[in-house]
């Protein structure tokens, strides 16, 4: 047997020794030569899940019940003390497969759980047989807690129970422990000319705090439009507490966050006289007035609702309080878009202290109550600390740790140092701090736009895990939104987070993800990764007159997709003008904007070609492969709209005043075409990505869609005479679907 194990293992183990003897044979199809032992006395129902998991993959690659394996083959689960040197013992674990037995030893439950996990990983066919060669593994993770922080926001919002707890055990296949669901959390006016707001937990003593999710597009499945709203699962069916408890079978740690100071406008407007006060004493409808006792009833009361029916029943010590991006804003409210709303109070009592005090003053107050209630691990965000970031102040960091200090709190408090730039010098901070003496976690991102385009932030984590690794941090906690494209970024993380050293360059991460799931097709999977990479990368150079270089991922991202076109903007109407609007900016720099939209179109369809050939090999993992197929197949779409759109704008050029009839059919068969190639990538998109992600996916693909639709219907409709073409604001031909999809 070939002794590439370690290819198989995710994350990348500490320490694998190939041993001399014969390969340990553990059954054919239909015959299983082994019979499992356990010699532990402790319960614990994370070792049942480990038994069990060993027990379901051998049954599932033999076709063998599980309770018939008799065979000579002796499996042995057992737990002794952890050797000496090693991190993080109660998550260690080994393996050694040698005299016709194999043991998994645990160091820990935890650790006993994770070496089942990568037994499963080891366990292949090769020639129609089941074997494993004579190794032995020792193996612990680097960082103790590693996980993903899933953002209240598109997807997450109509994800049922069934899919929180498939993220889990898609999380657990990776050892990572911690996964933390923001619970409440608030962004401005976007779609439906709605501030953005998310409740998912239903607060009995506050009732006024819900939100519906407004679900609306075109479903070609259907055959029609998609219109209605609904409240979140997660709130609707009150399955927080169950989600914690599955978590835990698995090894994950689940725990809400609740943000307080930033992101917070549901609460102030439903219950004003908690609001900030703006100037005049009249309620700001975002941020809280400190100085205000019933504030602290408020949130305490949430918090308490929340400890006493989803954490104390499961035994959960943690809690993320947020504290991001505390900042003076537009369209916080939907009745004045255009007027900036600040968090900060300036009431009587509060508007003469300065706003790193009202921060530091506010946040310990909430760090002490959940601390009394028995919170053990509190975390808060960094960027408030950070100077200019909000309070201004070079000693924020220093200030704030004082005041841990000071009220005890510094054992219990967790500060997430989060920045999500591919370049070192771009970071919003180069260290963690590590001389202030406190507990500290970095967040890379994991793409998080999922509703736009697949990114690429491999660089991103590795730089975070690089500073976690060198300044001693206890963890990684993404920032995320779920979408299971981001399956290679995930495990990325999982391996950075757990060997930062062995797992090695970037390009050898994705090289083992192109084996492990591509391996009879790996160079064309491989290539296929290379042109994706290519065509998400962001860019740090600049041209000579010092300003930067125009990059793929920008212009995927923020310049042609529709998503950030939903924000309001000072001196732009609103709804933004759209696609005018992205056709103008591009207009601006043309040739050089063109040069890089063809190239992103002819790499895509390079890409789609190549990833066809791989879904269609029954050896690959075809399903991830379809995943990215529709990926590469949205930045061609993307990409080749636009360049219709300005073949469009030459031919009507080219007419000056008046279109002539030709120019006019020539036009609306561009139209019809893209309509159509968009209408087959939403086809694609229903047959490959699961319910809870056609809401957020499918509005943005619609509006496109109806866009072309709109312009083939006016030119169709419109006597040739009358019509007029200004592409860069066709307001006066959109209908009424449009309008209500922005």
């Amino acid at each position: 047997m070939c002794k590439c194990i370690e290819g198989f293992i995710s994350p990348i183990p500490k320490s694998i020794e190939y041993l001399d003897g014969e390969d340990i044979v553990l059954g054919i199809p239909g015959k299983g030569f082994y019979h499992i032992e356990t010699n532990i006395d402790k319960q614990d129902q994370l070792i049942e899940t480990a038994v069990a998991l060993v027990k379901d993959a051998l049954s599932g690659l033999l076709n063998v019940p599980s309770d018939a394996a008799d065979g000579d083959v002796k499996i042995l689960f057992t737990m002794s003390a952890a050797p000496e040197g090693i991190s993080n013992p109660e998550q260690a674990y080994s393996i050694t497969a040698a005299d016709n037995c194999i043991t998994i030893t645990g160091f820990g439950v935890l650790g006993l759980y994770y070496g089942a996990i990568t037994l499963k990983q080891c366990l292949r066919l090769h020639d129609n047989v089941l074997k494993l060669p004579c190794m032995k593994i020792l193996d612990w993770p680097d960082l103790k807690t590693r996980g993903h922080f899933m953002e209240s926001r598109y997807g997450s919002n109509l994800m049922t129970l069934d899919d929180w707890k498939y993220l889990v055990d898609h999380m657990a296949g990776m050892k990572m422990n911690q996964l933390v669901v923001s619970v409440y959390g608030c962004w401005c006016v976007q779609y439906d000319g709605r501030v953005s707001e998310y409740m998912y937990v239903p607060i009995k003593k506050y009732p006024k705090l819900k939100t519906p999710v407004v679900v609306r597009y075109y479903s070609p499945k259907k055959g029609g439009w998609v219109d209605y709203e609904t409240l979140p699962p997660m709130f609707e069916e009150d399955f927080l507490g169950d989600l914690i408890a599955y978590g835990k079978t698995k090894g994950v740690t689940v725990f809400p966050l609740v943000n307080s100071y930033g992101h917070n406008t549901l609460i102030p407007a439903q219950y004003p006289e908690v609001s900030a006060k703006d100037e005049n004493g009249e309620p700001s409808l975002t941020g809280f007035c400190t100085s205000n006792p019933k504030t602290y009833e408020v949130l305490f009361s949430i918090y308490d609702e929340i400890i006493e029916r989803y954490l104390k029943p499961n035994g959960c010590d943690s809690f993320h309080v947020g504290l991001d991006e505390v900042w003076d804003g537009i369209a916080l409210n939907a009745e004045d878009i255009f007027r900036t709303r600040s968090p900060w109070c300036k009431c009587p009592e509060c508007r003469d202290i300065d706003r790193k005090r009202l921060f530091i003053d506010h946040a310990v107050k909430i760090l002490k109550y959940l601390k009394s209630r028995g919170m053990k691990n509190i975390y808060m965000y960094s960027d408030m600390l950070i100077k200019g970031r909000g309070t201004g102040s070079d000693d924020s960091a220093e200030d704030m740790v004082k005041a841990l200090k000071d009220n005890d709190l510094i054992d219990v408090v967790v500060i997430d140092w989060w920045t999500y730039s591919d370049f070192k010098d771009k970071l919003m901070y180069q260290t963690t701090r590590p001389d202030l003496g406190f507990r500290r976690t970095v967040k890379p991102w994991n793409g998080y736009y999922h509703w736009t385009v697949l990114t690429n932030p491999l660089r991103n984590i590795y730089l975070l895990a690089d500073i976690a690794s060198k300044e001693g941090v206890e963890g990684m906690q993404s920032y995320s939104a779920w979408d299971e494209s981001y399956d290679r970024n995930h495990i990325c993380q999982a391996d950075y987070s757990w060997n930062f050293k062995g797992a090695g360059t970037i390009d050898k991460v994705t090289d083992r993800y192109v084996k492990r799931n591509f391996y009879s097709q790996y160079d064309k999977a491989r290539r296929a990764f290379t042109l994706i990479d290519l065509m998400t990368e962001q860019r740090n150079e600049k041209k000579e007159d010092g300003t930067p270089l125009l990059s793929k991922y920008q212009i995927l991202l923020s310049t042609l997709s529709y998503y950030f076109y939903s924000y309001v903007r000072a001196g732009k109407p609103y709804p933004r003008i759209f696609p005018g609007e992205a056709l103008s900016t591009i207009n601006a720099d043309r040739a050089n904007y063109l040069r890089e939209i063809n190239e992103i179109a002819s790499m895509a369809k390079e890409a789609s070609d190549l990833l066809s050939e791989v879904a269609a090999d029954p050896r690959c993992n075809t399903r991830m492969a379809k995943r990215f197929l529709y990926e590469v197949e949205n930045y061609r779409c993307l990409a080749e709209d636009y360049l219709a759109l300005f073949k469009m704008i030459d031919l009507a050029e080219c007419c000056k005043d008046k279109c002539c009839k030709g120019t006019i059919q020539k036009i609306k068969a561009l139209a019809l075409e893209r309509k159509l190639a968009r209408l087959a990538l939403m086809t694609r998109l229903e047959e490959t990505k699961e319910e809870f992600l056609m809401a957020s996916h499918m509005r943005n693909h619609s509006i496109f869609m109806q866009f072309f639709a709109d312009l083939e219907g006016y030119l169709a409709n419109t006597e040739p005479d009358k019509i007029r073409l200004n592409y860069f604001d066709m307001r006066y031909l959109e209908s009424e679907a449009f309008k209500k999809l922005r």
